[in-house]
């Protein structure tokens, strides 16, 4: 073939290409996949699972969508997370917010809905909004569906926890030396939130009672960042132990984390209704900084005060932050935690006192031993907490895990659970044709399983009587860094369990 016509030929596969992977996949095409998971006994009902929205903005396939999921007539709809389109711009992710929590409403409106927290769901403000759409959000923690003839239903939060098997095992909060005395922190590089909660004794994995119940008490420190990509800060009423995305903190994030690099006030799990959030001060790095924050609860209200100054200079007068909470999700208890991320950060001389002037805590942090009464993350994985968090009788029930991220499969199955329903991966969102070697593999799927795991169904060996668990991959119905999907088009499923799988 002359040079001339095959190079023409292969400038019309590449628009073509661009056409498929910009306009019509993404825009125009959107599947119905029919899934089957295993399930011994009959479980009547009809299930759609979605994951991947990620809306920025009501579009035509948004309101495909749900047209189509209208017509499925469903008994239920689950989500697996990443359904707002994640921006740095607050004023960007406010109308994201608003857009995203529209099309929950719908689908809360079609059928009872419930969904887990992903990556993209991680701003206080977007949790409060989302929960006020009618839809039910599970974190770290299980529900019984359909009754006696149904299943139990194992929500995994993305935002708090870790998998066996799958996550990182060396704690990252250890005795460090900074300016050649000992202190408490982490100098880890990475991009990880690393929590270290006072939560000591032998609590159950769902027990909610000792430092998990305090509530209108204050909190102090020091705090030392090491560099100005450093993150960290003082956290009360503190949940992430027992695996819920709820708490309340005083701390500076980096310049590039899309808010302004000074102390804030912040919340997770919740908004404020009111109050001045920010500081003024950025810290210089390779500093002691002292931080003090107090919380009042009514019964009405939470109020949050906080103040940040140099640890070598006289201490303000007055609070310079402050917060009211007055929305139903407000934080009322938990514990005192210590965060990082991004970088070095070290702790000291760490005080908790209650309202009536209690001492409930000293920590100087100051030993060459990690201090006792401390945990590292949660107290166990995503999945060993959603199954202690789970009430009544589930005997002989079909369990079934809801995920964004498939990684959990592997403990999932070592666990003997029926099934797990994920996304996360956009079924790679951009695949080899067929036509070539390896074609309809995704390049990549951001997932430790690796890119064949990319979008349908697989069985792994598993502990159950069946010898296999069930894995489902959504591939989404929207797109994330680029607005691209080549070769793996926008999909929903409809669920059936039954017999067999």
């Amino acid at each position: 073939m002359p040079r001339g016509r095959l190079a023409r030929l292969g400038l019309v596969g590449a628009l073509l290409a661009a056409l498929d992977g910009l306009w019509v996949e993404p825009r125009l095409v959107l599947l119905r996949e029919a899934v089957r998971l295993p399930a011994e006994r009959p479980v009547p009902l009809r299930i759609v699972h979605l994951s991947d929205l990620h809306v920025a903005r009501e579009t035509a396939i948004e309101r495909r969508l749900l047209r189509r999921l209208a017509a499925e007539r469903p008994d239920l709809i689950l989500l697996s997370g990443d359904l707002v389109a994640d921006t740095k711009s607050p004023s960007r992710m406010a109308a994201h917010t608003e857009a995203a929590a529209r099309v929950l409403a719908e689908l809360a409106h079609l059928a009872p809905t419930y969904g887990v927290q992903g990556h993209s769901e991680y701003l206080g403000s977007v949790v409060a909004r989302f929960n006020h759409t009618g839809v039910t959000w599970l974190s770290n923690q299980g529900v019984v569906l359909g009754g006696s003839r149904g299943f139990l239903l194992l929500g995994l939060n993305q935002q708090v926890g870790g998998d066996l098997f799958t996550s990182r095992i060396e704690p990252p909060f250890k005795p460090l030396t900074v300016g050649g005395s000992p202190a408490f922190g982490r100098d880890e590089e990475g991009n990880w939130n690393d929590w270290a909660s006072y939560d000591p004794g032998g609590a159950g994995l769902a027990d909610n009672s000792g430092a998990l119940d305090w509530s209108g008490y204050e909190a102090s420190c020091e705090l030392w960042l090491g560099d100005r990509d450093s993150e960290g800060g003082l956290s009360i009423h503190n949940r992430y132990g027992i695996g819920e995305d709820r708490l309340l903190s005083l701390g500076r994030a980096s310049p590039d984390s899309g808010v302004v690099p000074r102390f804030l006030l912040g919340g997770r799990g919740t908004a404020f209704t009111n109050g001045k959030l920010d500081t003024g001060l950025d810290p210089e790095p390779r500093r002691w900084y002292r931080l003090r924050l107090r919380s009042e609860v009514s019964s009405e209200q939470v109020t949050l005060r906080g103040k940040v100054w140099p640890a070598d200079a006289p201490e303000p007068a007055d609070w310079q932050v402050w917060a009211e909470d007055r929305s139903p999700e407000r934080v009322t208890s938990g514990t005192v935690a210590l965060w990082g991320r991004g970088g070095s950060v070290a702790y000291r001389d760490l005080k908790v006192t209650a309202a009536d002037g209690r001492v409930l805590l000293e920590a100087p942090l100051t030993g060459k031993e990690p201090p006792s009464g401390f945990r590292q993350g949660t107290r166990a994985s995503r999945l060993a907490l959603a199954l202690a968090r789970t009430a009544g009788d589930t005997a002989g029930l079909p369990r079934v895990a809801l995920t964004h991220a498939p990684d959990v499969v592997l403990e999932a199955a070592w666990r003997g659970l029926d099934a797990v329903l994920a996304g996360h991966t956009h079924g790679g969102q951009v695949r080899l044709p067929r036509l070539f070697p390896f074609g309809g593999i995704a390049l990549t799927t951001r997932s430790t399983l690796g890119s064949y795991f990319d979008r349908g169904s697989f069985d792994l060996p598993s502990r159950n009587p069946r010898g296999w668990t069930r894995l489902y991959i959504n591939a989404g119905v929207g797109t994330s860094l680029l607005p691209i999907r080549f070769c793996s088009s926008p999909a929903y499923a409809v669920v059936e369990l039954g017999p067999g799988g």
